[in-house]
Parts: C-alpha cells; structure tokens; sequence
C-alpha cells in the first residue's frame, strides 16, 4: 500500500513542463494542419476554441494513434523536468498534470515522467469531444489533493499563464514561470522561464522550512 503524500504539485503543461510548439502543433505536423492550428490557437472566446478541438478531431480520425503519439516525441521538454519530478517523489511529493489539451497527449507525457494523475480534453470514441477548460483546472486539483488526502497547505501549482489562474488559486505554493504575471494572481513566487529542477527545489525547500 502507497504511504500517503506529503505534499502534491500540479503542472501545466504547454508553456511549463514544455516549451517551445504546443502540443496541438506537434500534433498537427502528420496531418500538415499547423497553420490552421495556430489560427485556432489564437481563438479569444470559448465558442472558437470549442469549433477549433472539433476540427482537429476530424483531423486526427484518419492518422493511427501510434502515429499521433510517436510525433510527441518531437516535444521539447523544460529544463529540468525529469530530475525536478524525481526529486519531488524522492520528498514524498505527488505530482500530477492539469492541462486543457488532448488526454491523450497528456497521458503520454505523463507516462514518460511516471505521473498518475493528468487531466485533459478528452477525444472520444465516436468522434465526440470532452472539453476541459481552464476554469477546470482548479476544481480538477482540489479533487485530486481530497482523494490523496493531502492539506490545503501542502498543495501546489506551477503555470505559466492566464490560463492556469484557478489552478493556481486552488493551491497554497503558487509559481509562476510565464513572463506576465497575471496581476489578479496574488502571494505568487515568479521565477520567469526557470528550470523545473530549480522550481522543485524551491518547493522542496519552502514545505521543509
């Protein structure tokens, strides 16, 4: 039986577990749709965002999932991501994943560090689409940190965005290592574009004092 966690960290994905394409444009490289995929990417309201997923599920229904998968490889990591996430297990630390992107997608990342726990846009059987918000983010973590019986105080979150604010919110460590810090953020730490390995340490050290 698994010792219960000392602590839990959720990271965002795009922009802070990865830097550089998104996932939605590593994945649009086998179809050849990376234009049209920033295009949807720059979408500003939920309605657009939502027509965009559905598109890029019409996209993906002809491409093996093998394929799909094996263009993540060409991913790039953050700094720091694989020694950062051994060293907050080494603490006892549980670390989980929210993202708004593909559950498949996330669901390889997370098995390449190890992590149980991810949260994405579900792409159904059938075609269909199971969307997952941003606003999601933070219910999504709460729920985790409840089902592993972790404190309030001992959950944190790592985002780069706007849109890791509620998931941000629902933890009491936030860090933030996009270059604008959302100014509705408050008691963040913000260490811009930052090593994984450095922020882990951070964490580490802040729940040891």
């Amino acid at each position: 039986m698994r010792a219960r966690p000392s602590g839990l960290v959720a990271f965002d994905l795009d922009g802070t577990l990865l830097r550089g394409p998104t996932v939605c444009e590593v994945l649009a490289t086998p179809v050849g749709r990376v234009r049209e995929t920033r295009e949807f990417e720059a979408a500003s309201t939920q309605l657009e965002v939502a027509a965009g997923r559905v598109a890029m599920a019409r996209w993906y229904r002809d491409v093996p999932m093998p394929t799909l998968l094996s263009s993540l490889e060409s991913a790039r990591w953050a700094p720091g991501v694989a020694p950062g996430v051994e060293l907050l297990r080494r603490n006892g630390i549980e670390v989980a994943i929210a993202s708004i992107t593909w559950r498949f997608a996330v669901r390889w990342f997370a098995e390449q560090l190890g992590v149980q726990w991810y949260l994405g846009t579900d792409l159904l059987e059938d075609g269909a689409v199971a969307h997952v918000w941003p606003e999601d983010k933070g219910r999504w973590l709460r729920t985790v940190a409840s089902e592993l019986l972790v404190p309030a105080e001992r959950v944190a979150a790592v985002g780069d965005s706007r849109g890791d604010v509620d998931l941000l919110r629902a933890a009491s460590l936030r860090v933030f290592v996009g270059l604008a810090l959302p100014t509705e953020l408050a008691n963040v730490q913000h260490y811009p574009h930052e090593s994984i390995e450095v922020v882990a340490k951070r964490i580490v050290d802040a729940w040891a004092a």
